[in-house]
């Protein structure tokens, strides 16, 4: 769309808040923080992040976080005097919405679909690799709904807060199917769990459709498990800040 609105795109999730600065559809700056943070901190990394130059750009929002929602309309405001633009509460996404009842699907779902219909036409899948892994139908030009699963590093959390021994451990790379102590065999289970975990779903989801459609991964994860899965087509990482902006210009 060569008529898309410069704005500042910005996904609010559970652990954390993606700033893309967009020119069209194209990133030219992006930043993260995360989503539990205080307001002196988001309003010094706002000041850092955002120059004066920047300032002057509608700050359009797809939010799963009503707190930390409100705590940068706040600092946003105290610091250009702008308002920011929530989806789903000052502007509808633009895609048909089955689900029951539409309202109380996430934002950032509506606009990967939205994204996805941008980049490959009336049908397709997009597997978000976040606090939680959801995968998100288009079909038909609709958004028709998905699956929603606990994400890696919410296994991971709650293997430590849930155990009186086993240690909080992140994703290092592509890891031995033995794990040889505790953190590397941690590491085998959530890795290779979760690639077939993603592989069955996408398996039941495709069979929803009488030819396969494109499948797009996107979100904090999805560098790192969708290379292991092949019916994953390709990894956007910026596709739900696409969305965003798709959404805006839509409007426009």
């Amino acid at each position: 769309m060569t008529n898309t609105p410069n704005i500042i795109a910005v996904d609010i999730g559970n652990t954390h808040a993606g700033f893309c600065v967009m020119d069209g559809l194209s990133v030219t700056a992006e930043f993260e923080i995360s989503s539990h943070s205080h307001a002196d901190t988001l309003h010094e990394m706002l000041q850092e992040r955002v120059g004066s130059a920047l300032r002057s750009r509608p700050l359009v929002i797809a939010s799963v976080n009503p707190r930390f929602t409100e705590v940068l309309e706040a600092q946003w405001h105290a610091l250009t005097g702008q308002y920011c633009t929530v989806l789903g509460r000052d502007l509808h996404v633009p895609i048909p919405n089955l689900t029951n009842p539409p309202e109380k699907t996430g934002q950032d779902r509506l606009v990967n679909a939205l994204a996805a219909k941008a980049r490959c036409g009336d049908n397709a899948i997009v597997v978000d690799f976040g606090t939680a892994i959801t995968f998100d139908v288009l079909r038909d030009g609709a958004y028709a709904g998905g699956v929603i699963t606990p994400g890696i590093g919410l296994a991971m959390e709650a293997l430590h807060q849930k155990t009186a021994l086993l240690p909080l451990v992140r994703p290092q790379g592509r890891p031995a199917i033995i794990g040889t102590d505790t953190v590397s065999a941690i590491n085998a289970g959530v890795f290779y769990g979760y690639i077939g975990l993603v592989e069955n779903i996408l398996r039941e989801l495709l069979q929803q459709f009488t030819q396969h459609p494109p499948v797009l991964a996107t979100g904090g994860y999805g560098a790192h498990l969708a290379p292991e899965i092949p019916l994953i087509g390709e990894s956007i990482p910026q596709l739900t800040h696409e969305g965003i902006a798709l959404a805006w210009a839509a409007t426009r």
